[in-house]
């Protein structure tokens, strides 16, 4: 009765550690775990199968690559990663339990913790962790052959040694230690995903909750308004680090975490060549110099520009994955779904009538280049005028008003950065009725001014009343050189 009370509790305690490690993964570092699984592709093919026999750890590496793809089902990363260490977490409690009996559950709970941590990382591989389980089971193995025949169990132990060399390798050293978990990463991550999930509200909530002012949090800040027609109204509300909070750079400098999002925008504002740029180069500089989330791109990408060969390409590679095969086989050309054949339709009015040579560095040409052959496209007009008044260009700023947005009212932002522009230029109070500005506008840079000029340019009494308009930004935002 003992023993069955013994044998029931360890279970107990063996599930309540699998809960937690669940939980744990599940709450607090959910999108690590998919971001993995979108820089990672694994085909269901006979040659990607054949190619895992021709390394070692074969069967390590094989079975984790086929467990991450599941990372992409909300929830399955954490019971997976939790299910995977628990296997663990046995396996060092049998190795140890023989030579210090109930004592073993310590450096059990403590291996655990530590691969767990491991796990925490963005590149440290579950295939790493099921290499672990596999040598263990090898060493396992070994003894108990050895226990029961030391003649017999030599030979078997060292033909179990070498094919466990073969089948789990020596464990994947190539990754920290350990790895601390990365809370900002977290929430940068999650900003990424939701967006990349379509979630605006979601993500929306994630820009209030969180407080880390980086150029990463500000771009989708700035795309989920532009998105909702809201970017000239909103963009003060938040931290902007000049133009590098609309278009992250893509530069030897960056992280391939930025390069990879930084097709977002261009996507959106209808560039297919600026877009499929990115994407690329995000895809050369990942872990795996490949991945799902950038092979679903790319298919987009070419099906926009009517490609269907080369969309192909990149579509028969996600027939062969288990979660995307729907999602490739509703794409194919001459069998789309009517709502992509819709959403086909919508994004090529965006693309630009004519292609020409241009410097991926200069993005207000390529905004240019947008609005010439589409005067329509709201979003690639806001994109250059603010990209113009963040980095504080404010005659660009009026000559591409006067090109492309003359015909509108100004208002808010734009309004502002006029009366900027007309002040400097000392304009006659008729050019600046020409403009069409708003009387409280007006009244308003007035006050401003007069401000400004008895604090003897001192910002601090300004803030309160003006901290969110453009002229404020204008006077006091300090410019820092690009990375």
């Amino acid at each position: 009765m003992k023993a069955f009370n013994k044998k029931y509790t360890n279970w107990a305690v063996a599930g309540a550690g699998t809960l937690v490690l669940f939980f744990f993964f599940f709450r607090m570092l959910p999108y690590h775990l998919f971001h993995r699984e979108q820089t990672q592709l694994f085909l269901f093919t006979s040659e990607t199968l054949t190619e895992y026999l021709k390394h070692p750890a074969a069967l390590a590496r094989l079975s984790g690559d086929l467990l991450t793809q599941f990372f992409y089902y909300v929830g399955g990363g954490p019971a997976i990663i939790a299910a995977v260490l628990l296997l663990w977490g046995v396996v060092v409690f049998r190795l140890l339990v023989p030579y210090i009996g109930r004592w073993a559950w310590i450096p059990m709970v403590l291996a655990v913790v530590w691969e767990a941590g491991r796990q925490c990382g963005l590149t440290y591989p579950l295939s790493g962790t099921i290499a672990l389980i596999g040598i263990g089971g090898v060493l396992l193995l070994c003894r108990s052959c050895i226990r029961h025949s030391w003649k017999s169990g030599l030979p078997i132990s060292a033909l179990a040694a070498l094919s466990g060399y073969w089948l789990f390798g020596y464990g994947d050293w190539s990754s920290k230690v350990y790895n601390t978990p990365n809370w900002e990463l977290e929430h940068l991550l999650a900003l990424d995903s939701e967006m990349y999930f379509g979630r605006w509200e979601k993500a929306s909530k994630l820009l209030v909750e969180g407080e880390y002012r980086s150029p990463f949090a500000t771009y989708y800040y700035n795309l989920l308004n532009a998105q909702q027609h809201q970017l000239p109204d909103k963009l003060m509300d938040y931290y902007q680090p000049a133009s590098q909070g609309l278009f992250l750079p893509v530069a030897p400098s960056s992280t391939y975490l930025t390069i990879y999002a930084a097709n977002e925008v261009w996507f959106a504002l209808g560039d297919m060549t600026m877009a499929e740029h990115a994407t690329i180069l995000g895809m050369i500089f990942s872990p795996h110099h490949t991945g799902t989330r950038a092979i679903k791109r790319m298919a987009e990408i070419n099906l926009i520009n009517g490609d269907d060969a080369a969309a192909m390409k990149y579509l028969r590679l996600l027939q062969k994955t288990m979660c995307y095969r729907d999602w490739a086989e509703r794409r194919i050309p001459g069998k789309q779904a009517p709502e992509v054949s819709q959403w086909l339709e919508r994004k090529r009015q965006l693309l630009p009538a004519m292609d020409t040579l241009r410097s991926a560095e200069n993005v207000p040409l390529s905004l240019r280049h947008l609005l010439r052959s589409n005067p329509a496209n709201t979003l690639a007009l806001d994109y250059l005028l603010c990209f113009d008044l963040l980095n504080k260009d404010i005659g660009a700023f009026a000559e591409d008003y006067q090109a492309f947005a003359a015909s509108k009212t100004p208002s808010g932002l734009y309004a502002e950065g006029l009366l900027i522009y007309l002040a400097g230029k000392k304009a006659s109070p008729d050019e600046v009725r020409k403009w069409n500005i708003s009387p409280r506008t007006l009244e308003d840079f007035s006050e401003y001014t007069r401000l400004y000029e008895a604090n003897g340019g001192n910002g601090t009494p300004l803030q309160a009343s003006y901290g969110k308009t453009y002229w404020f930004y204008f006077h006091y935002a300090t410019m820092k050189e690009k990375q």
